[in-house]
This record gives structure tokens, C-alpha cells and sequence, in this order.
């Protein structure tokens, strides 16, 4: 398979360096630069740039949509901030190559694990499973790989924060034709006060409301 790394990347030029360095041969790599205040500038990666600050979710969809164009057969994403191990990408590969549709590196339990963050994502898979019939360990994650056939299925809306949680609830949606697989990688926090807030959680607690809804609606109009 022909399998691309994409990420979306916003002022981490220092931590995004060494993530690139430590990454594996043989995968194409695309960073998408999200509107950083200094531009990344790299050989090690194809760099696309949004000339200001979309979110997270549109440069996951910026960078597997080019990574797609180009003739990719999956792609990983992984965040730019140095907390995913890049000796997992070897994990992602193996399961895309037994025929798995979407793969999730779910985060185990540590003493590093903020208390608060621990609760919440458990409250927010069993949530989930209640309103999607989907059960995944760690909802937020945001070390995942797609098919292209995934990708078109669960191409998401959200701009930011959400867009895990949304891809999750949409692949619920399409469980029978997808096939799916979560396998534990180690947690690395290198910023507890960084990423998704209470603010956020709310945001995204609305939103998988309205998907519901809307989805329903759509299946019985």
C-alpha cells in the first residue's frame, strides 16, 4: 500500500523538526502549515499552507485530500507536537495491510494522564457507544489512519477540535462497511493544558446532539 503521513501542523515549528527527523523511510510525508506566525520550512516534508488559521480538522482534510490526489491508499495522522511515537507508524502499516478500513492508536492510562482528562474520555466513549453504537477507548486521539475508501465515508465537517469526535460518530454510521481496529500506544503529555478544553468538550457535546438528529432525519425522510 501506498501510505502517506499527514500533519496538520500550527506554531510548532520547534517540536514538528524533530518529529520529522524521527519518522521512518519510505512514507511521503505532507505537513499542513495552518496558518503558523512563521512558516514552516522543511525539505523533509511536503508543506502546504493555509494563510491563516482554519483549525485542525480543515488541515487534516487539506492534507488527505492531497495526499489522496497524488495516488496515497491510506494515510496516518499524526499531530505535530512531538506526542505521538513515531515507532508505532509501523503498527498503522501492518493493520492497513490485513485489510483494516481505520486504525486508532488509543492511549493507555498513565501516571502522566491529566485526572480530568482520564474521566472524560471515558465518559465520552461510553456516551458515543450510547448514541452511535460505536465503542472506541480513546474518542480524541488524534494518532488515526484512513483507507481511501474510509476517507470518503467519513469525510468530516468540523474545523477544529471536533473532527475526532465526528469522525468516530460517522463511523458509526458506516460500521457494516468499514472495518476497524483501536491498538494501545503509550501516553505523552507535553503540554496538560493543551488541546481539547471544557470550552471545547461542550462545543463538541452540542455537535454530536445535532449529528444525531440530523443523521436520523436524513435515514427516515
Amino acid at each position: 500500500m501506498k501510505v502517506w503521513i499527514v500533519i496538520p501542523a500550527y506554531n510548532e515549528n520547534g517540536r514538528l523538526a524533530k518529529v520529522l527527523i524521527s519518522l521512518p523511510a519510505g512514507y511521503p510525508v505532507v505537513v499542513v502549515d495552518d496558518g503558523s506566525a512563521a512558516r514552516v520550512n522543511t525539505k523533509k516534508a511536503i508543506v502546504l499552507r493555509h494563510e491563516i488559521n482554519l483549525g485542525k480538522g480543515a488541515a487534516m482534510k487539506t492534507g488527505a485530500d492531497y495526499a489522496f490526489s497524488q495516488g496515497a491508499d491510506a494515510v496516518i495522522f499524526m499531530d505535530a507536537d512531538g506526542q505521538h511515537q513515531a515507532r508505532d507508524i509501523s503498527s498503522f502499516s501492518s493493520f492497513l495491510s490485513l485489510g483494516y478500513d481505520v486504525v486508532i492508536g488509543s492511549r493507555l492510562p498513565s501516571l502522566q494522564t491529566p485526572l480530568v482528562r482520564l474521566l472524560g474520555n471515558k465518559f465520552a466513549s461510553i456516551y458515543m457507544n450510547i448514541l452511535f453504537g460505536i465503542y472506541i477507548s480513546d474518542i480524541i486521539s488524534g494518532f488515526r489512519a484512513l483507507t481511501k475508501k474510509a476517507y470518503q465515508l467519513l469525510r468530516w465537517d468540523a474545523r477544529r477540535y471536533g473532527v475526532e469526535t465526528e469522525m468516530v460518530a460517522r463511523l458509526g454510521l458506516h460500521k457494516a462497511r468499514l472495518r476497524y481496529i483501536e491498538f494501545p500506544i503509550e501516553s505523552v503529555y507535553i503540554d496538560k493544558y493543551k488541546g481539547v478544553t471544557l470550552v471545547h468538550a461542550l462545543e463538541i457535546f452540542g455537535h454530536t446532539l445535532w449529528w444525531k438528529l440530523y443523521w436520523v432525519f436524513k435515514f427516515w425522510r
